[in-house]
């Protein structure tokens, strides 16, 4: 029995190669346009982490002046209406801090 060639039985295929996640090597070659699009999106995806981090900063301070207040409160209970009111002007500062940003 007679064996056919290699040639004659695989089918050969050719084309390039193409890098699916992108590198350094790749964006010095990367259009003006497409580096400006990822320059904007590292940029806002940084400014909304520091958004995130000013509000539970915010969240979380005013949740200890709260519990301050709740305490001077039985331990001084004359102070308690300056202690509200200072906890109000912090959280609505605070509140517009984040507002503004």
């Amino acid at each position: 029995m007679k064996c056919p060639n290699v040639e004659s039985v695989v089918e050969a295929f050719s084309g390039d190669v193409v890098d699916t996640i992108p590198t350094k090597r790749n964006m010095m070659f990367a259009p003006r346009s497409l580096k400006l699009l990822q320059e904007n999106a590292l940029l806002t995806a940084s400014e909304n982490r520091c958004r995130a981090l000013l509000a539970q900063s915010a969240i979380n301070d005013s949740a200890s002046l709260a519990m301050s207040v709740d305490r001077l409160s039985h331990v001084a209970p004359l102070g308690k209406p300056y202690y509200h009111k200072i906890l109000a002007a912090y959280a609505d500062n605070a509140a517009k801090t984040i507002e503004r940003w």
